[in-house]
């Protein structure tokens, strides 16, 4: 009864932490980037339009495409029709200027520009149109079944659709690229040319509106009519040393304050104070205790080769932590250190959280002392049963002895 009381106080616990949280995006996703598991959900599946986060699809290709971040190329007005009368954000490249693709790949990333991104996708692959299907492919080849490209910069159009879910997945996938990573942390960047400085928008965000940022380790904005405003995060938790991943987009938009920024921290900042690891065993802890067969030790233990963590808020409880051990119970000499004896799940409630092989981790040293002790009826038997067919043979050569002598008679 006990442990079910403490099942049932322990959900409740976890589904009210969750219900705690009121943020305003329609659409959100967070994942626990040490375990790569899903923490935080909220609409993760529904179709949205993602403005300018489509530029994580377009920076990672265009990675993908460059042979040479210092190759240089020469923009020119063709690059940029429609940007204007489309409202887009621009950092205001100018026809005629030089620049290298690193210095476009930025452009287009921390400060969001569409004329870098333009620039950056027509250079690639002779137009915009061209590159989209380099970006489509990409997403299919990732396995984004609800992810579809009309543009590269983000702009609303019908049919530009993810879901903030595929959005995240992406961005796991960009983030093992080196390059993709440097910029996607970066806060500012010089262009080649020294014609400006340009800040990410994350930081503009942040110092327009006040906000603390420092667990941020990286991000990008988005912002449309349809897609409301958009974020794609990467936060730290410090003090525990868990990253998480978070995206969300459709916060209602307003000038007065940054709703998908205060989202992004108002998420960071409960899971940070809420949720860690806990340890289920410790490194080095006794976790099993093994009777030997033939052996002058008594017993020997199994001890914990590492530390077994679980991810849980504070309504943890140690009392639910289990060990559930596969194998033999009793060990006979000979066997070779460090061969696998069995296997040790490690359960917490009635999720198992980790199974570790069981390995022999000191030697079992034979005794023939205690082979005698264990086996001394057994020898006993076998003395007395040699020894009664000893006796049976000689009998029976006595028998024959005596027959030949009295058939010689």
């Amino acid at each position: 009864m006990k442990k079910i009381l403490i099942i049932f106080v322990a959900l409740f616990m976890m589904i009210f932490n969750v219900n705690a949280l009121e943020i305003t995006s329609e659409h959100a996703v967070m994942y626990n980037l040490n375990d790569n598991k899903i923490v935080y959900e909220k609409n993760k599946d529904e179709i949205t339009s993602i403005a300018s986060l489509t530029k994580i699809m377009t920076t990672l290709v265009a990675i993908e495409q460059i042979a040479d971040i210092n190759k240089t190329v020469v923009l020119n007005n063709s690059m940029f029709e429609g940007l204007y009368e489309a409202e887009a954000a621009v950092i205001g490249l100018k026809d005629g200027q030089v620049l290298t693709y690193e210095d476009l790949l930025y452009g287009t990333f921390i400060s969001s520009g569409a004329d870098a991104t333009r620039a950056l996708t027509i250079s690639l692959a002779g137009s915009e149109t061209n590159f989209v299907k380099l970006m489509n492919d990409k997403a299919k080849e990732l396995g984004l079944v609800n992810t579809k490209y009309i543009n590269a910069t983000g702009l609303d159009e019908i049919g530009q659709i993810s879901t903030v879910d595929e959005v995240a997945r992406l961005l796991k996938v960009a983030l093992e690229n080196k390059l993709f990573k440097t910029i996607f942390e970066s806060r500012s960047y010089t262009l080649s040319d020294d014609s400006m400085t340009i800040y990410s928008t994350l930081s503009n965000t942040s110092i327009r509106y006040g906000l603390n940022i420092n667990s941020v380790v990286g991000a990008k904005t988005g912002y449309t009519d349809d897609a409301g405003f958009c974020l794609a995060s990467v936060g730290h938790d410090k003090t525990n040393d868990i990253k998480y991943l978070l995206v969300t987009t459709k916060a209602p938009i307003s000038f007065e304050k940054a709703n998908h920024l205060e989202d992004a921290i108002e998420v960071y900042d409960y899971y940070f104070n809420n949720y860690k690891y806990y340890n289920l065993v410790d490194k080095d802890a006794k976790l099993l205790t093994f009777d030997t067969k033939y052996s002058k030790l008594k017993n020997v233990s199994f001890k914990a080769p590492y530390d077994v963590k679980y991810y849980s808020d504070s309504s943890f409880n140690k009392e639910q932590v289990r060990l559930k051990y596969n194998g033999p119970d009793v060990l006979k000499p000979f066997t070779k250190v460090g061969k696998e004896i069995g296997t040790l799940d490690i359960m917490y409630g009635d999720q198992k959280v980790n199974t570790i092989s069981v390995t022999l981790q000191e030697k079992v040293p034979f005794s023939i002392i205690q082979f005698l002790k264990s086996n001394i009826v057994i020898i006993i038997l076998i003395i007395i049963l040699g020894r009664i067919i000893k006796k049976r043979k000689r009998k029976k050569k006595t028998i024959k002895r005596y027959n030949r002598r009295y058939r010689k008679k």
